[in-house]
């Protein structure tokens, strides 16, 4: 697939949202050595894989920008939307990004939209053109740098379940004509020239044409610079979904009968259930190509990546603890057990030659277009019950699921003494499809730090030579990790020749940032120039989570937040006079707060208030407030000034300590 862009020329494509949040680091000089890559659990025959977490990806701590540093538009919040105005980092340049309809054209006495099937090198191909509105913010607004992506969506009937999805194909190519927007979808597929026609002959099916507009922006941030105050801003790759009009979209039975319609309805997809471990799984069946079918992840899981698990915790500035908000961020990954695949094989090969099919079977993830989240969240510091529906979420059936919540802090005490505690839930969850039916599909959704996906160790090669290859294993996460069974095997072309791991005993335990030299013997020569890729397969690697390491991992400590609390300092009249000075009265007494402010009182003024700052982050992991610690000058009549000693308390009423000038 091909994308034409506005400005600027590099596409982001739907993946990027999600790597947006992931900086990569530094491109590092590639050593001519075989390329060692993690092991493929998916078997060959399913098509598209649900990718690997990609190991250059790391999961960084917040890095937050001035607003000066930013490259990208800056958006006007934290949830920006396409109607918003954006403008450039130095605020000279408002933009906004525009709408796209589709060029009607004069037929007859009708107008009919401009949608054509022409040969393209002997494939009949339906073209579709579209105009570009101007934004409709106002004249002077200029054009927001965008991608775009142009999709067909439609309700597809699903037999054997009921209900109906959403299917969404997208354009493969996109070209320019001016203002003029063409976008090209090859029909090669048997039936799917009849099935588009059939599905905009009808407005049960929903037809609606979307242009997918993706923008790089710069997004203000709850986090303040500590030394100027200044906002911190994330450059994020945001996605903004355009319906164009008509909705839904239906040719007249004119322009289906010139197109080469008939009359007729949508072939429905169908739905296999086919059972694996005690557990029902759902294949559907492509309605033209008989020997497609779709399938979803068996869960999502939290993803550990390079430095550490894909959580991210940050608070904000509070003045009390019912004003505390936390934000928790994490990247869970989907996970198929390759086995249940493999056992299915058959019973979707027989239903595929029953229907007609010549070619072998293949496997996708579905490509649903509209999969929610669905979490149990704790509220007013009580256990979750019930599912919601999370807005938000970023989901992609092919490589997880990214979402942030906002939690008050009774809340996220809850959610912090599950994430640390032992086989417990971070969130309970399910990521659901086929909402709109009478069976929808729920993919469970674990964020266990006990149960994460991902590799925790990294092999580094010294000496590759036909017979032995020596390398240094290491552990660069937080946390141990116990090696039961390490598989490393070397490709030649196309086999795989399973290496002996020598220098690792069973059982071997890692400590975090611990190292251990390893020798891999192949059971045949290698080439002189070694084997093109080695594969690790570290399924049998369990990592055991030191949870105070892994909260230093995940919470953000560069924003410092501050619970601000305010403290009363009150006097009596009584105090300002002294049976053991009847010749001196007490002017003032002067009290100073630490970590607060100084507040004076005199028998005019008896009492006053200040605050105090206090760090958030160890309350949020259930240590107390600290107590108060502060100090009083006594100011006396005949001009001396006693100085009491520090003193400590809980109280948030402080009485100020008399004390004679020292002698």
């Amino acid at each position: 697939m091909s994308d034409e862009f506005v400005d600027p020329p590099d596409g982001l494509r739907f993946r990027d949202v999600f790597r947006a949040r992931f900086r990569r680091p530094d491109p590092q000089p590639v050593p001519l050595r075989p390329r060692i890559v993690p092991k493929d659990l998916l078997p060959t025959w399913a098509g598209p894989k649900i990718k690997p977490w990609d190991p250059d990806l790391r999961f960084e701590p917040f890095p937050y920008l001035r607003r000066a540093e930013l490259t990208v538009p800056v958006a006007p919040n934290a949830a920006p939307t396409d109607t918003d105005v954006f403008e450039t980092s130095d605020g000279l340049i408002k933009l906004a990004l525009p709408g796209y309809v589709l060029v009607y054209d004069r037929v007859g006495e009708a107008d009919e939209p401009r949608i054509t099937i022409t040969d393209r090198e002997g494939v009949n191909t339906l073209l579709v053109t579209l105009m570009t509105i101007p934004p409709a913010a106002g004249p002077d607004i200029g054009t927001l740098s965008h991608s775009i992506v142009v999709a067909l969506t439609y309700l597809l009937p699903v037999t054997g379940g009921g209900g109906e999805m959403t299917h969404e194909l997208e354009f493969t190519k996109v070209t320019w004509d001016g203002p003029r927007v063409v976008a090209e979808m090859p029909l090669s597929t048997p039936g799917l020239r009849e099935q588009l026609l059939a599905a905009m002959s009808s407005p049960r099916y929903h037809v609606n044409l979307v242009v997918i507009r993706r923008i790089a922006v710069g997004v203000p941030t709850d986090y303040r610079f500590e030394q100027t105050g200044e906002i911190g801003y994330v450059e994020q790759v945001l996605r903004f979904d355009y319906v164009s009009p008509p909705t839904p979209l239906v040719l007249s039975t004119a322009q289906l009968e010139r197109l080469g319609g008939a009359a007729g309805p949508v072939s429905p997809m169908r739905r296999l259930r086919i059972s694996f471990n005690g557990r029902g799984h759902s294949y559907w069946q492509d309605p033209v190509r008989p020997e497609q079918f779709f399938f979803v992840p068996d869960r999502f899981l939290l993803a550990r990546t390079p430095t550490g698990p894909a959580l991210r915790v940050r608070a904000a500035d509070a003045e009390s603890e019912e004003d505390i908000r936390i934000t928790a961020e994490f990247f869970a990954r989907a996970v198929t057990d390759p086995r249940r695949l493999q056992q299915a094989r058959p019973t979707l090969e027989e239903r595929a030659r029953t229907d007609g099919a010549t070619v072998p079977v293949r496997l996708e993830v579905l490509p649903e277009a509209q999969p929610v989240l669905r979490l149990a969240l704790p509220e007013g510091g009580a256990a979750p019950s019930a599912l919601t529906y999370r807005p938000g979420a970023l989901i992609d059936l092919e490589l997880g699921v990214t979402h942030a919540e906002t939690l008050k802090y009774d809340d996220f005490r809850l959610v912090y003494e599950a994430l640390l505690g032992s086989s417990l839930s971070l969130l309970r969850g399910e990521v659901r499809i086929g909402a709109g039916g009478d069976q929808p599909e729920d993919i469970p959704l674990e964020l266990r730090l006990e149960n994460m996906v991902g590799d925790a160790l990294t092999l580094t090669l010294a000496d590759v030579r036909p017979d032995r290859i020596t390398g240094t294993l290491a552990n660069d996460t937080e946390s141990p990790a116990r090696i039961d069974r390490l598989g490393v095997s070397a490709v030649l072309g196309e086999r795989e020749v399973p290496l002996r791991v020598d220098g690792l005993a069973a059982g071997r335990r890692l400590a975090a940032d611990e190292r251990a030299e390893i020798v891999l013997v192949p059971g045949e020569t290698l080439p002189a120039g070694g084997p093109d890729r080695l594969v690790l397969d570290q399924s049998g690697v369990v990592t055991e989570p030191d949870r105070q390491a892994v909260w230093d991992r995940v919470f953000d400590h560069t924003a410092n937040p501050q619970l601000t609390r305010k403290i009363q300092v009150e006097a009596v009249a009584s105090m300002f006079t002294a049976p053991d000075r009847p010749a001196d009265r007490v002017v003032a007494f002067v009290v100073m707060v630490e970590n607060g402010g100084t507040v004076r009182l005199t028998e005019a003024e008896l009492s006053a208030a200040t605050t105090v700052r206090t760090p958030i982050q160890p309350l949020l992991t259930g240590v107390p407030v600290p107590p108060l610690r502060y100090r009083t000058e006594t100011w006396w009549q005949s001009g001396g000034v006693g100085e009491s000693v520090w003193r400590q308390t809980s109280a948030t009423i402080l009485v100020p300590v008399r004390t004679v000038p020292a002698s």
